[in-house]
């Protein structure tokens, strides 16, 4: 037993130590195949979720502050204790204060000491905010992670001023813990300064056992996969529920602007282990995502994995018409979606449709065939990056960036891309979060355009154009048109 000034020493000690361990902020990855660092989900004004994975079914403890407390006392007044045994630690704090930042340390019990010191900030009442959107991070059949997503998670890692990351699905090439450890290991740095909110993927789905029939070698024929009989069926996402626990479909709110998580890759409509759309599934969640649409919020982005319209075809995906419907009934601010490895903008009916699926996953390059449909914007292919968006709710806009981590010289190679020593802005667009109503233009009554005529006058509002001599009016008129709030 320690009396006097033993005790005195001891406390000094003690204190000593705790000061050094909450000032470290690792600069290598805290997860390993054992131990996965912990990231924050289901923030919100005065909430937040920490999660964290330990080898064995463990307890623990979280202290907690505002950061500018423990800034300026280097130790926490809060502190929660987790007396439930499990591998997957998911644990609400609450009481906190709306828009400020909380630094936080989780000591699993087998390993109080696993982990450093992670920051969160709080959902704002009001007031503009930040987001980032990446997806599709998974790796490729011939490269690891760490050798593509790793760049863009440590590029996300390098910004400012966000407040949370969207990611749009395919987190791992595989259902399998060792694959979501090196996600988790890539997305360290990332994850230490900023909430995380999860969209699931097909591959999510994925079985190891199908290593070497990867979905790229898939054999697809309509309404069913020839390769089938020579492969396993999809897991249960048992790594994504586990380490998210999260509805498949979810919804949150941040400074009045509405954010709707989708539900797309349907395992009963599979090739082997990889789940794509249905009619039934979107069908079934649309009822519940009307409901949230009808809420007068300041604006409102969709996510899903699988995208509405896309490269390869002229139309939409007819599996995902019921929740495109609802988008242009309630003119929704934008929507994101990933699952084709490049980025994409459409304007469709004044709605702007973004696939962010350049997060690292074998990049899908686009050549003079490949098909659009007629709202095609900017396509960006074999790169790497992510989006950045900026709201400002009481000015009813919104601006993002897409920006250029890297270039890649190949599709599925392990060549080491070509980073750039500073993010490169590739696409920049400002839009409303809360559209007009969009009216398409009265179609013009049919003209024969072959018909010859002479110089005359033809007014078009305030504009006019002549026809000089006689000719085909098609050649002779350059007519201006201008279109209201919301066309494309």
């Amino acid at each position: 037993m320690l009396e006097g000034d033993s005790i005195t020493s001891y406390r000094y000690l003690w204190a000593l130590i705790l000061i050094c361990v909450f000032c470290i902020v690792p600069s290598f990855a805290e997860t390993s195949d054992h131990y996965w660092a912990p990231w924050v989900t289901k923030t919100t004004t005065n909430s937040a979720t920490i999660n964290w994975r330990t080898a064995t079914n463990e307890m623990g403890e979280i202290y907690y502050d505002t950061t500018s407390y423990f800034n300026l006392h280097h130790n926490f007044e809060n502190s929660k204790s987790i007396n439930t045994d499990a591998q997957y630690q998911h644990v609400q704090l609450t009481g906190l204060v709306p828009n400020t930042s909380y630094t936080y340390w989780a000591r699993p019990s087998g390993d109080k000491f696993a982990f450093g010191n992670r920051t969160f900030r709080t959902f704002p009442i009001s007031g503009p905010f930040t987001f980032i959107v990446i997806g599709d991070t998974r790796e490729g059949i011939n490269y690891s992670e760490t050798q593509r997503f790793k760049y863009v998670a440590d590029a996300i890692a390098n910004e400012s001023n966000v407040l949370f990351v969207l990611h749009g699905g395919d987190f791992a090439r595989f259902d399998n813990t060792s694959k979501w450890a090196t996600f988790f290991q890539c997305a360290d740095r990332m994850l230490a300064k900023f909430t995380f909110f999860p969209v699931i993927g097909n591959h999510e789905y994925h079985n190891r056992s199908n290593e070497a029939l990867d979905e790229e070698h898939y054999v697809v024929c309509p309404g069913h996969c020839v390769n089938c009989n020579n492969c396993s069926p999809g897991t249960d996402a048992v790594n994504y529920k586990s380490a998210f626990d999260m509805p498949l479909n979810y919804s949150f709110d941040c400074a009045g602007v509405r954010f709707i998580i989708l539900n797309s890759p349907d395992p009963i409509a599979n090739c082997c282990d990889d789940p794509q759309t249905s009619l039934n599934l979107s069908e079934a969640q649309a009822p519940w995502l009307e409901q949230l649409l009808k809420d007068n919020n300041e604006g409102v982005f969709t996510t899903h994995h699988h995208p509405i319209w896309d490269a390869g075809r002229t139309n939409n995906n007819s599996d995902l018409v019921p929740w495109d419907k609802l988008y242009h009934k309630y003119n929704i601010s934008a929507n994101f979606a990933g699952h084709t490895h490049n980025y994409q903008r459409y304007n469709i009916g004044g709605i702007p449709y973004l696939v962010v699926g350049n997060g690292g996953a074998p990049n899908d390059d686009a050549n003079n065939s490949t098909k659009y449909p007629d709202g095609k914007q900017v396509v960006l292919p074999m790169q790497l990056g992510y989006l950045k968006v900026t709201v400002d709710p009481e000015n009813n806009t919104a601006t993002a960036w897409e920006v250029t981590v890297a270039k890649l010289s190949c599709w599925e190679c392990p060549a080491t891309p070509q980073l750039y020593s500073q993010p490169v802005i590739n696409d920049t667009f400002t839009f409303p979060l809360k559209p007009a109503p969009y009216n398409p233009p009265t179609p013009n009554p049919s003209y024969n355009l072959s018909k010859t005529i002479n110089k005359e006058q033809i007014k078009i509002g305030n504009k006019h154009a002549e026809a000089h001599e006689s000719g085909k009016a098609a050649n002779n008129i350059n007519i201006a048109i201008s279109r209201g709030p919301g066309a494309p």
